[in-house]
């Protein structure tokens, strides 16, 4: 074996090289040849052949300041094939440096090279550059090739993950790491995922690629496939080896199981975008997902590229660049790069820009077939045209998360059509499934941001008006029917009508299945109403945050209940529908209410009595207004004026026929009329409500009036029915999933076993209503620990 010595520099060898990508006048920058010119391991302290011809190449490019396309235009070679060859991506034949020679004038001297290449064991395999973490993948790696011996069966290894996620980063450095492992490692680029899919390798040229690596010479390479794959496994049997072989770039199946050899001892090592299904049919095969790296190893990456000491100083920034490149390494190399040639500028005004100038334009690098973009495009090229179709309208979703139904209603599809379509783009890693969501999926970020910027193309205009329309009216009708779901027999409901063909609304039948489902869609709910306020869809982006009250008062999301009611509230006075913002105004006090905003709570309610009082006396409507203020008057201690305000309340959801609204409001007033020292009225209120929830089957309307009776009851002395009522109430509420609810039946339950002299049972009772509230409503929580601590010290416990 010829190797050639490395040159010493500082302990490292480096060349000023120009960027491959730029042209004539692109920026110059320094390029460190650790791998190729020094590895700085003790392990390789040498340059193999090949590291040593593309050197030579720079260092003459450099030396006549000649980009690429320069030396493409002179040597007649695509300046895509000399960057891949620059970067150690292809091998070196004796054709290309003669035509090399040609145009540099340095006579046979490369062409001499290129033949004593053929005498370096590992002259395929290309030079790996700065690589961090990956440790698991390497270890799984590790561990079957450990296995190989020269009678081992074939095998296959499989590095699947997603457009830049430094698969074949992993493949090569890990390669260069097993050149004691194995006899003879072979590398071939399958060219699967490139902008022109005519590119795309034949088993026939991989083959004879193969065999070249194996020094055979191109008079000896037989004709046809089958004849090649036969060389191949007889020339690999004949040698007793343990071999790796490294197909790059595999787009699926049939371009690979054509070139298996199958020969003992030889282990497949495959990267592709897809997962290659039927592959485990044919040879043994472990999968070995390449998922975005992790944080810290991207931090790490970049440190390394821009040096530790720049990236310690500005570490902040460093992660805001991690946090842009969504950790994708293919983004995380574009962007150190930039970082490291230009340095005057600094870590976060790189950062900056690429915020604000949009990331995937940043990051695209300076040729339009290199960089995140383009490597995305190929993945949807190499998709068939229904599964390319929907990841675009994908675009169209603004939330984190969608589900099967969603993605069908972008497409105009049922859920069963488009599943096998999500499938396909789950199996090319163009979409992730959720880990946290059952049926739920998800886009990378920068493929979010690709889908995104691709439906905004003007060709898909019309595609794209469609889409956002169904997703939005399929949000509508979804989320009415959940919440009616939840509370089947209420009157509040209001009808809606049926949905436009090709929407396909989700349906319940089970109040949990509903509940699980607006969990799941939570975070979706605020953007898709904006989505449609955007869209001028003004009675969708009002009416999808107000038909989910239920659901609200349910789980208590204030955060996503206020952002969605303020878009609702604005689409209402867009549209001067008076009616529409006094039922925003209302069920948005409802949520200040529960948050102890009274002031923001009082201002709407009164609000909604100014639109609609005088013009329609008997409006349920203007039950809840009253109601919610004389709530608030209960709160602050003013009990005459709540006992009034929720009285009228009553009369009004009465008069205008709400028997939810009354009845809600009767709990509410029979609470005013306990603390106002009215005990019939208010137990007879208390006890009314919930009669009337117990026959109309409303297990959380019932829930509610038996936490108030509880509490009306323990205030005058009626402990055991206090105790029955507390303890039936917390049942119902967990039932229903109303946590908040459950801990304040817990608690009320906890004041009575007090009372009743159980100050263990108490504290145990009150302890888990803690749990239930602790990270949901600080201020109830910290009256319950101190409840506790009062319970503990009266009982003598620590």
């Amino acid at each position: 074996m010829d190797y050639l010595p490395c040159r010493e520099h500082s302990g490292q060898h480096v060349t000023v090289w120009h960027d491959p990508m730029s042209g004539s006048e692109g920026i110059d920058r320094m390029t460190e040849m650790r791998e190729v010119a020094s590895p700085g391991s003790a392990a390789r302290p040498y340059l193999t052949l090949a590291e040593r011809f593309r050197a030579e190449v720079m260092s003459l490019c450099d030396g006549r300041d000649w980009a690429l396309r320069e030396l493409s235009r002179r040597a007649f070679l695509d300046v895509g094939f000399l960057s891949k060859l620059v970067r150690g991506q292809v091998p070196v034949s004796v054709d290309v440096a003669r035509a090399l020679d040609a145009a540099f004038g340095t006579g046979t001297s490369l062409q001499s090279l290129a033949t004593r290449i053929r005498s370096d064991l590992h002259p395929q395999l290309p030079v790996g550059g700065a690589f961090v973490g990956r440790e698991a993948q390497c270890a799984r790696l590790d561990g079957l090739a450990a296995q190989m011996t020269v009678d081992s069966p074939a095998a296959v290894a499989v590095l699947a993950g997603a457009a830049g996620a430094g698969k074949t980063s992993l493949a090569v450095h890990w390669a260069n790491s097993q050149k004691s492992a194995f006899d003879v490692i072979l590398w071939a680029d399958l060219y699967g995922f490139t902008a022109d899919k005519t590119q795309q390798a034949e088993p026939g040229d991989i083959l004879r690629e193969l065999l070249k690596g194996l020094s055979v010479p191109a008079a000896r390479i037989p004709v046809t496939d089958d004849e090649r794959l036969q060389a191949l496994r007889g020339n690999l049997r004949s040698r007793a080896a343990r071999v790796l072989i490294v197909l790059d770039n595999a787009v699926d199946l049939a371009q690979v199981k054509p070139v298996l050899p199958g020969t003992p001892g030889t282990l497949i090592l495959i990267t592709s975008r897809t997962r290659i299904r039927g592959l485990a049919q044919v040879v043994r095969t472990v999968h070995v997902p390449v998922p975005a790296m992790t944080e810290t190893d991207s931090v790490d990456l970049i440190s390394s590229m821009i040096g530790a000491d720049r990236a310690a100083r500005e570490f902040g920034a460093v992660a805001r660049v991690v946090d842009l490149c969504a950790s994708l390494p293919l983004a995380l190399s574009i962007a150190g790069n930039l970082i490291a040639a230009d340095p005057a500028t600094s870590v976060l005004q790189h950062a900056e820009a690429l915020a604000d100038r949009g990331r995937l334009h940043m990051l695209d690098g300076d040729d339009a077939g290199i960089g995140v973009r383009a490597a995305i495009s190929w993945s949807i090229a190499s998709a068939q045209a229904d599964a390319a179709r929907l990841f675009r309208l994908l675009g169209v979703h603004p939330g984190p998360r969608f589900t099967a139904g969603a993605a069908a209603a972008l497409a105009g599809l049922t859920e069963h059509e488009t599943l096998p379509l999500l499938d396909q783009l789950v199996d090319a890693h163009l979409v992730q499934r959720h880990q946290e969501h059952q049926g739920g999926y998800r886009l990378h970020d920068l493929l979010r941001d690709y889908a995104a910027e691709e439906i905004q193309d003007p060709r898909w205009e019309n595609e794209r008006r469609d889409a956002t329309e169904r997703l939005i009216r399929w949000y509508v009708h979804s989320c009415h029917a959940a919440d009616r779901a939840l509370t089947p027999l209420r009157d509040h409901h209001e009808p809606l009508d049926a949905p436009t063909p090709g929407i396909r609304p989700a349906t319940f039948d089970q109040a949990s299945v509903a509940f699980a489902w607006c969990t799941a869609e939570l975070q979706n709910i605020a953007p898709v109403a904006q989505l449609a306020l955007d869209q001028r869809m003004l009675w969708d982006a009002w009416r999808l945050p107000t038909v989910l009250i239920d659901y609200y008062i349910f789980a208590r999301p204030f955060h996503v209940w206020t952002s969605s009611m303020q878009i609702a509230l604005v689409a209402a006075e867009t549209a001067r529908n008076d009616l529409w913002v006094a039922e925003v105004a209302d069920k948005l006090a409802a949520a200040y209410l529960r948050m102890r905003d009274y002031d923001a709570a009082d201002n709407l309610s009164r609000r909604a009595i100014s639109l609609i009082g005088d013009r329609v006396p008997v409006f349920p409507r203007l039950g809840w207004s009253y109601t919610n203020l004389g709530v608030s008057a209960h709160v602050r201690g003013d009990i005459v004026t709540a006992v009034d305000l929720i009285g009228r309340g009553v009369d009004a959801f009465v008069a205008g026929g709400s028997r939810i609204g009354e009845l809600a409001a009767r709990i509410d007033w029979g609470a005013a009329l306990r603390d106002a020292g009215d005990r019939d009225q208010a137990l007879h209120q208390g006890r009314l409500t919930q009669a009337e929830f117990r026959a109309d089957g409303d297990s959380h309307g019932l829930a509610s009036a038996l936490a108030s009776l509880a509490r009306t009851c323990r205030a005058f002395g009626e402990l055991d029915e206090a105790l029955a009522c507390s303890e039936e109430a917390a049942e119902r509420f967990h039932a229903v999933g109303d946590a908040w609810g459950k801990a304040d039946a817990l608690e009320i339950k906890g004041l009575v076993l007090a009372e009743l002299g159980r100050c263990d049972d108490a504290v145990d009772v009150l302890s888990a209503a803690l749990k239930l509230v602790d990270a949901m409503d600080e201020v109830k929580a910290e009256q319950l620990r101190q409840t506790i601590e009062a319970y503990d010290t009266a009982g003598g416990r620590t």
